[in-house]
């Protein structure tokens, strides 16, 4: 099959195709490739490797690439489809955990028992070493799509279930209750500087992504009509900081807002307004960012939100979840709440309903007990 795509990067070809049976282990070869900028070019690769295999010209494996070799070569596909900040990431957890581990080793030398080893220390020394599991995961199932392997060895790896306690309070879900989110919001209004009680509040009642809130200007706020307008974000690459586009397309949306978090922004943006009057900077232009620099009218930094909010929670004994864990508890509290899963998505910006429905799947316990409880209702005969 292969079919056409649109990311933030354009729009690109895909190639996903059944070639037959492995001659030598019977197993079924699939073909997966994206990236191609013409349709025509995806065609000519189908040809040529289903050519190459009916005619036993290629080899099932690669005896002599390594990881770190297997590595640089998913790492070209994997950057058309992704941010530049998420292509930062995620060669940040290869060259800090995945590569030191495993670079040199062949991977059809690669053993389960090898990976288990490794995810156990994983896991005694980071909170996220199911992300650093998944992204290696993904590496070697690449290699099955190349024809580099014939089995991921990570099949079968075991990864431990039960949380060790870290310095701070976390959750084992990645958002809010109800109840959790007023307690952090309450400790917010109470202890904390207006400028971070601004920025939480829309992270939580808006359901903004963290660079989303860093890129708005004053000009997106409506007060009159009760308007967030989502038009840019604050965006990391290599050379450092940038104003840049959405995510994507459907990122690009108007959120109304409530009176509570309305007010909190006016009180915010007379706050910041009387502060740089007193430096001797006049900040009554409506390009002047939310959460400007001091000197300089461009964001904080992207770290900042994450630096003040661990040592937060670390101070106060509170919960805490990753900054991109409030997008998530407002997504899961709109459906707690009874919104509709379309409505959910618009709101949210997200790219597809897929991601929505994902979210959907990690519901708030109390949710999840209501729609039991709905149903049966439903089901009573009177």
């Amino acid at each position: 099959m292969i079919k056409q795509y649109t990311n933030s990067k354009g729009t690109f070809w895909e190639v996903r195709h059944y070639l037959g049976k492995d001659s030598e282990t019977n197993k079924d070869v699939r073909l997966s490739k994206r990236g191609f900028k013409t349709k025509k070019q995806a065609q000519d690769y189908l040809k040529q490797e289903q050519y190459k295999f009916d005619s036993g010209l290629s080899s099932p494996i690669d005896k002599n690439l390594t990881v770190n070799q297997l590595y640089q070569e998913w790492l070209e596909q994997y950057r058309l489809d992704v941010e530049e900040s998420t292509l930062r990431n995620t060669e940040t957890y290869f060259k800090l955990h995945i590569l030191p581990a495993f670079g040199d080793i062949k991977i059809n030398q690669l053993k389960t028992s090898t990976i288990q080893k490794e995810v156990n220390v994983w896991y005694r020394k980071f909170q996220k070493h199911r992300k650093i599991f998944n992204y290696l995961k993904r590496l070697l199932n690449y290699g099955i799509n190349m024809r580099y392997l014939t089995v991921n060895p990570c099949d079968t790896v075991i990864i431990p279930k039960k949380k060790l306690s870290y310095n701070c309070p976390t959750r084992d879900r990645d958002f809010y209750t109800k109840e959790e989110l007023s307690m952090i919001m309450l400790a917010l209004e109470e202890k904390a500087p207006l400028k971070w009680l601004c920025f939480f509040r829309l992270l939580a009642y808006a359901g903004l992504r963290r660079g989303e809130a860093l890129g708005l200007q004053w000009q997106d706020i409506s007060f009159k009509e009760c308007t967030i307008s989502v038009k840019r974000a604050l965006k990391r690459r290599k050379q450092g900081l940038y104003i840049g586009a959405t995510k994507n397309k459907p990122s690009v949306r108007t959120i109304d807002i409530d009176q509570e978090t309305l007010a909190i922004l006016k009180k915010w943006r007379t706050s910041q307004q009387e502060y740089f009057l007193k430096l001797g900077y006049n900040i009554l232009d409506s390009k002047t960012f939310l959460f400007r620099k001091e000197k300089k009218n461009f964001p904080i930094s992207d770290s900042s939100p994450r630096n003040f909010f661990f040592k937060f929670c670390q101070k106060n004994g509170l919960p805490y979840v990753n900054i991109h864990g409030f997008r998530h508890t407002h997504c899961s509290l709109l459906f707690e709440a009874g919104v509709s899963m379309n409505d959910v998505k618009d709101r949210l910006g997200h790219g597809d309903i897929q991601t929505t429905m994902n979210v959907y799947a990690h519901v708030t316990p109390t949710a999840r007990k209501e729609a039991s409880q709905r149903f049966a209702k439903f089901m009573e005969i009177r």
